[in-house]
């Protein structure tokens, strides 16, 4: 009998398939930035895709619906033919209501729109977890039923252990507030936030693209971090290539 502890605590393999090498970063970045969650794989065509579940077994598959070659649906009902249970999170331009449809009954845990935020992706994914953690038990109640089915939505944002949305909110109002870069210090005495839970909440800002940071030399010992607040990051926008290409880049 599988042990259920490490079926929990292992990490959830996820597969990229995005034919636009950019996007694919952002995906791969955002993936990477959320607890157990592993990419175990990026491809571009939906024939690589197949021979890669083949081999390599995944969790939750990140589909683009306009592949070259192989459609992205076509790649799914592939996969349900087959018998594949692969969660699917669609992610495409394509905003026709018969591949939305189609893709719902094949069985997508959600759908997005491009162009959308990097936070709206991060929610998608946090959905998926939220899913997950209702299937640990072999009996559901109607509490762990509505987690799996749309009546049981996860919260808006997909925050950090220990964050909350009104802590986002304040530091977010202080950035604002303040215009010019800040320090965690800063921030910590415009809230009244522990500079350590500052500090938290402003490299979370930093990781959905929310805010930036920038190092300056301040003498002996660590550099001093300046964060500023930044528009919301959106995939599938020309804004992602020409702001995010060099940055993601080096980030990989």
């Amino acid at each position: 009998m599988p042990d259920k502890t490490h079926e929990q605590q292992r990490a959830l393999q996820v597969l990229i398939v995005e034919d636009d090498p950019i996007i694919a970063s952002v995906y791969k970045r955002t993936v990477a930035g959320i607890t157990r969650l592993e990419v175990a794989g990026t491809v571009s065509r939906g024939e690589d895709a197949l021979a890669f579940l083949k081999r390599h077994p995944c969790d939750l598959m990140l589909l683009d619906l306009k592949l070259a070659g192989m459609s992205g649906l076509t790649l799914l009902q592939r996969l349900r033919s087959a018998g594949n249970p692969i969660e699917v999170i669609g992610l495409t331009a394509c905003r026709n209501s018969t591949a939305v449809r189609a893709l719902v009954q094949r069985g997508a845990v959600d759908y997005l729109v491009k162009p959308f935020t990097v936070e709206r992706l991060r929610q998608s994914l946090g959905r998926y977890l939220y899913r997950v953690a209702a299937f640990h038990d072999n009996q559901l109640d109607q509490q762990a039923v509505d987690q799996v089915c749309a009546a049981g939505r996860s919260p808006k944002r997909w925050l950090p252990k220990g964050l909350t949305e009104e802590g986002v909110s304040r530091v977010c109002q202080a950035l604002d507030e303040r215009g010019a870069a800040a320090s965690s210090t800063d921030i910590a005495e415009t809230t009244g936030l522990a500079r350590v839970t500052a500090r938290r909440y402003l490299e979370y800002l930093v990781s959905t693209d929310q805010a930036s940071v920038e190092a300056i030399p301040s003498g002996p010992g660590r550099p001093r971090k300046l964060y500023r607040r930044e528009h919301a990051v959106t995939v599938g926008s020309p804004a992602t290539e020409v702001a995010f290409g060099d940055r993601l880049a080096a980030a990989i």
